[in-house]
């Protein structure tokens, strides 16, 4: 029996996240023997020559691409829509190939999972990454007795108990969801907890290359604070100027260089209210391959994310490309596992409360862990033993796909002889 999955993934192929946290874990599935299917929804309308020219990159690496069109509005018809269509897609592509499992990423992936499940029969896979209805209620734009939020609390429900299979990003918030439902209390063996995963070897370097990388960018006498990713909702733009701001008061060296698709202005006029020099920052747009560049000149990374409930269940790439470039990570308090994570000796600081005279405590910590000569090899070697695509993501991944379409396999055989 061949091992064929559908992964249904309700974002854009070019997505920085998608190619990091969906592609980038199909390619080692592929790689492992799996054959991969790849269904996405396209916000952006891709051009003939850009659409042929991903699917045969993808077609190289292993994975079958078959993108819808996304639609955003009227919000929630529009999204219906999308999984009525996604699903009639889906269920095509179970006839035309040996697909026994279904790989649905977040909640509107495995709605259209879910309703493959029920006509065909296959195993499926909630991939859960976030608890949806709560983010929503924590960044304001629901309320937790609306009925939008009960309505996706009760079809996230219906998806843990319908699912094969659940993989959740933290530990924090397996323990919440299992304390919450007895459901789940008795299905244990069917949750894995696995972390986003980064490309670790993508991020090596050695002393020379580090030399040369800030004498090019002017960083030799420098010690420089990165971070990566968006600005706004979630990611705190004044609180990290603040900070930043904090830090150098503590060591005029520090430097503050920000990778960011997001546009810049906030977080330029943040750091200007926070009386940061335009010498002392830089904000720029980098492809995602030109990111190990850059973290292997700084010497530090910073992830200040809003702290709430929705967040336990959040495992921030950002934290393993900088422990894997070698840099301790500033982080504020109850974001998934990294308390844990950053409570172990030279990995990082965190942050509570957000007031200066705690910046000034963290910057003085940090501080001590820049002067310690153990704190890049120790920072790479969490990176490897825990956060590693190819020992820890894909692995688990593996086994999680083994294990389901072991039992898909031992149906389907049932079923043909009873035929």
């Amino acid at each position: 029996m061949r091992r064929a999955a559908l992964y249904i993934c309700y974002y854009n192929i070019t997505e920085p996240l998608v190619q990091t946290q969906v592609v980038a874990y199909l390619r080692e599935l592929a790689r492992m023997g799996f054959e991969i299917h790849l269904l996405t929804f396209e916000k952006e309308r891709l051009t003939r020559r850009h659409r042929l020219s991903i699917r045969e990159k993808l077609g190289r690496e292993g994975i079958q691409w078959y993108p819808m069109r996304y639609h955003a509005w009227p919000s929630l018809p529009a999204t219906l829509y999308d999984i009525a269509r996604g699903s009639l897609k889906a269920v095509s592509l179970c006839m035309r190939h040996p697909i026994l499992l279904v790989h649905g990423r977040s909640h509107v992936g495995t709605a259209i999972a879910v309703v493959v499940k029920l006509l065909r029969g296959v195993k499926m896979l909630f991939d859960v990454r976030g608890l949806l209805a709560d983010e929503y209620a924590d960044v304001g734009h629901w309320t937790r007795a609306g009925i939008k939020y009960r309505l996706t609390k009760a079809m996230e429900r219906f998806l843990f108990r319908r699912a094969d299979g659940l993989i959740l990003l933290t530990e924090a918030i397996k323990v919440d969801l299992v304390k919450a439902d007895p459901i789940l209390r008795e299905r244990m063996n069917d949750i894995e907890v696995i972390p986003c995963c980064v490309s670790v070897e993508r991020f090596a370097h050695n002393a020379e290359e580090r030399r040369v990388e800030k004498q090019r960018r002017g960083w030799d006498d420098r010690r420089v604070l990165a971070y990566v990713g968006k600005l706004g909702t979630w990611y705190l733009v004044e609180e990290m100027a603040r900070f930043f701001a904090v830090a150098r008061q503590e060591d005029s060296r520090f430097f503050f260089q920000v990778l960011t698709q997001s546009e810049p202005s906030s977080m330029r006029r943040a750091l200007e209210d926070a009386g940061v020099p335009s010498v002392a920052f830089d904000i720029a747009h980098v492809e995602p391959e030109e990111v190990p560049r850059v973290l292997c000149a700084a010497d530090a990374g910073i992830s200040f994310i809003r702290s709430c409930y929705s967040k336990r269940s959040s495992s921030p790439t950002k934290v393993g490309e900088y422990l894997s470039a070698g840099l301790p990570v500033v982080s504020t308090q109850g974001i998934g596992d990294c308390d844990d994570i950053l409570a172990r000796p030279n990995l990082g600081v965190v942050v509570e409360p957000l007031d200066e005279a705690e910046y000034h405590r963290a910057a003085r910590a940090l501080l001590e862990l820049l002067d310690d000569p153990a704190t890049p090899a120790l920072c790479r070697e969490f990176a490897e033993r825990e956060l590693s695509l190819t020992r820890i993501g894909g692995p688990r991944y593996a086994a999680v796909y083994n294990r389901l379409l072991a039992g898909a396999s031992e149906k389907s055989v049932v079923a043909s002889r009873r035929g």
